[in-house]
Order: C-alpha cells, then structure tokens, then sequence
C-alpha cells in the first residue's frame, strides 16, 4: 500500500511487525558506532546484562516503518526526531512500535506536505522503552485544499470550531470579556471573546491571550479523536498545561469543554 499526503489523517494509527534484538544487534551497532563503553559490552551497573546503545532503537524504529511498505515512493525526507529514553532495551527483547499521525500540513509549494507521528516502541512485556516524535516529508497527488477539522492550533481550525459554538456558548461566556489562547504544539490560535460572542480568530491578539490553554499534539488529538470528551480528566491529570490567568481559566472551564464538543464535531 503506498501512501500519498492526501492519504493521512490526523488520528491514523499504525501498529508495527515485531523485530528480536540479539546478539549480532549488540555486536554490529558497536561495531557501528564505536561505542565500546561497558554498560554496552559487560553490563553491571544498574543492568544485569549489556544494554542496546540508545539510538538502536530509533534503528529499529525506522526499519519497521519501511517494512510497513506505505511510503516506499512518497517520502522525501526525514524531518526532524525527538526522542525519548525510557527503559532498557535488551538482548531477547521483541519489539514493535505503535504510531499515531498528530498533524497534516502541506508545503507552500503545494506538492509535498509534512506528516507529524508520534511514536512508542515497545517491548515483549508491553513496556515504552522509547518514545517520541518525528516528522517526514511526504509526496502529495495534487495541491489541495485541505480540511481543516483537524489542524489543531491554526486559525482555520479556529474559525471551525467557532461555527459549530451555540446558546450553550454564548450563555457560558455572557458575561466575559476576554481571549481564549489554544495551543496545540507549536500552533496556537486565539479567540477573542465579548459578552458571548466570539469577535475575532486569530493567530495573536493585541494585547495577548487572558489565558492559554496548551497540549502537545498527541494529547489533542486523543482528545479530539477518542470515543468520549475528557476534557476535565485529562485537564486533572495534567495533561494540558494553563499560562496567563488561572482564575480566569477556571471560570471558563465550562466554555472550554463546549469548546472541546465544537472541535470534536468539525473532526468527524
């Protein structure tokens, strides 16, 4: 199956053959990279047996990947990786990796856009030992337009959401005069708010957000994805992170779930 820009969706996800790391993996990566220290080549410390060098498993990651097939003619480059170190990797260990596109953003040139994955690899017990982002560049059919339902954090997004917002809305904001920031990874968008109606979207305002409610681009598109609206839980949990006035989001967290509901809608 070969994969074009057009072909992914925010949301998508991908699940992995499984690959045994042995002995000749310890061995060659060595070999490879020349990284002879002795928590790769005796073990001891806190490990009982050697340990796979770090960038093994982004190794293993990338081979996976190609061996799904789905971007053999299309992509064009890898973008950028970053990259998390969770848990040992280990002779013996089988791994696999799960992956979910968080963003789809085409190029200026029109013919070529840019995937967002997030990745987990895991091992034979179901442990994260990695995790991370990466992007790639991806070939596209044709130039476009694309939908906006799911570009989290951009102003077409925004004006989206903002159609969908009803009585329920302007009766939660009625009496507020303020801006809304949402910001999903590096995107954010702003939605300036008097007396229940929403005045303007836009990238920044004036005078700034009152407040900005903000997530990396995986917990949005859980969120906006999922079978449910958990706002609140996730929002407990600490998912999202709240800069500028916290009295003010507090107030409005009643606004934001309707919000979420509005998003979720322009999703489908």
């Amino acid at each position: 199956m070969r994969m074009f820009f057009e072909e992914f969706q925010v949301g998508q996800r991908f699940t992995s053959a499984t690959r045994e790391v042995g002995e000749r993996d310890l061995a060659a990566f060595t070999e490879l990279s020349g990284d002879r220290h002795p928590l790769h080549t005796e073990g001891g410390g806190r490990f009982a047996a050697p340990v796979l060098h770090g960038p093994f498993g982004l190794a293993v990651f990338l081979g996976l990947f190609h061996e799904l097939g789905i971007m053999t003619d299309s992509v064009l480059a890898l973008l950028d990786t970053r990259w998390r170190y969770r848990a040992p990797i280990l002779v013996g260990d089988t791994l696999h990796f799960e992956l979910t596109i968080t963003r789809c953003h085409r190029t200026s040139a029109g013919d070529e856009g840019v995937v967002n994955r997030h990745v987990k690899l895991l091992n034979q017990d179901g442990v994260t030992v990695q995790e991370g982002t990466t992007a790639v560049l991806v070939r596209a059919r044709d130039s476009g337009p694309d939908p906006a339902g799911r570009a989290f954090g951009t102003v077409a997004w925004g004006e989206a959401v903002v159609e969908r917002l009803g009585a329920e809305f302007a009766a939660a904001t009625a009496t507020w005069d303020g801006t809304i920031g949402l910001r999903s990874g590096d995107h954010e968008v702003h939605l300036r708010i008097y007396r229940g109606r929403v005045l303007e979207v836009t990238r920044r305002t004036p005078l700034g957000a009152t407040f900005v409610l903000g997530a990396d681009e995986l917990t949005w598109t859980e969120l906006i994805t999922g079978e449910h609206n958990d706002f609140m839980r996730r929002a407990m949990r600490g998912e999202f992170e709240v800069s500028g006035s916290g009295y003010e989001y507090l107030r409005l967290t009643k606004a934001l779930a309707l919000l979420v509901d509005a998003a979720r809608e322009v999703a489908r």
